[in-house]
Parts: C-alpha cells; sequence; structure tokens
C-alpha cells in the first residue's frame, strides 16, 4: 500500500501528497475522501488494476513514523 498526506481540497478534487522522497502529488475526487479525511491526515490507500481507490484508512502519525 502507499502512503499520502492529504495536503488540500481544491475545487472538486483531492490533493494527496506522497510520503516518500518523490513528493508526487495525486488529485482524487474530494467526495471519495471528505466523509473522513481532513487536510493533514496521512492515509494509506491501495489502488485497483485500473486506478480505483480498493481500501483506504486514516494511519496515525506514530504509525507512519514507525514505518519509515
Amino acid at each position: 500500500m502507499n502512503q499520502y498526506r492529504l495536503d488540500r481540497y481544491e475545487g472538486a478534487y483531492a490533493i494527496l501528497v506522497e510520503v516518500s522522497e518523490f513528493e508526487n502529488e495525486l488529485s482524487v475526487f474530494k467526495e471519495r475522501l471528505i466523509g473522513f479525511v481532513k487536510p493533514g491526515d496521512y492515509l494509506e490507500v491501495e489502488f485497483d488494476t485500473i486506478g480505483n481507490f480498493k481500501h483506504v484508512a486514516i494511519i496515525s502519525k506514530l504509525d507512519k513514523m514507525e514505518k519509515a
């Protein structure tokens, strides 16, 4: 699974920043996330073969630091 931080909302999109040395940005429809995440939250995201969310979970900053 990939780890991302919800950076911000822009219009209809949520901007996720990959937690890696590259810090790639990913735009997703905010309606997929807005019900349970807020900017600054860290997420574990698994995608299916065509790029849709298969699994999304909020992870604590402590969990993120332990996995790094």
